[in-house]
């Protein structure tokens, strides 16, 4: 069973768009996720804050969505989807900061 998403959106004070995801990122709700993020990146004059550290489980639906946007954003991640941002070449195309208590491993 999938565990429901959960999305927020808005702008910090310099005018970065934010995202932050909860939950699952699959083939279920990836449209969701692919049009909250659209409405974040806008135009694209800015950079975006994506935080993806409370997301549990990552699909090729999720990764292709970022992989639109990648050269506008800035993605945050727990370590337990590091090796997935890595091995599909997503951190050679975005900004990718590993958080969490392991990230310097």
């Amino acid at each position: 069973m999938t565990t429901p998403l959960h999305i927020t959106t808005g702008h910090s004070a310099e005018g970065a768009g934010q995202l932050s995801a909860v939950g699952e990122i699959d083939l279920t709700n990836a449209p969701e996720f692919a049009a909250r993020l659209l409405e974040v990146v806008g135009d694209g004059t800015n950079r975006v804050v994506v935080d993806l550290t409370g997301v549990d489980y990552l699909d090729s639906a999720g990764l292709a969505t970022l992989f639109l946007h990648a050269d506008k954003l800035d993605i945050r991640i727990s370590p337990l989807n590091q090796a997935l941002l890595t091995f599909s070449g997503l951190d050679q195309v975005a900004a990718v900061e590993v958080v969490g208590e392991d990230a310097d491993r």
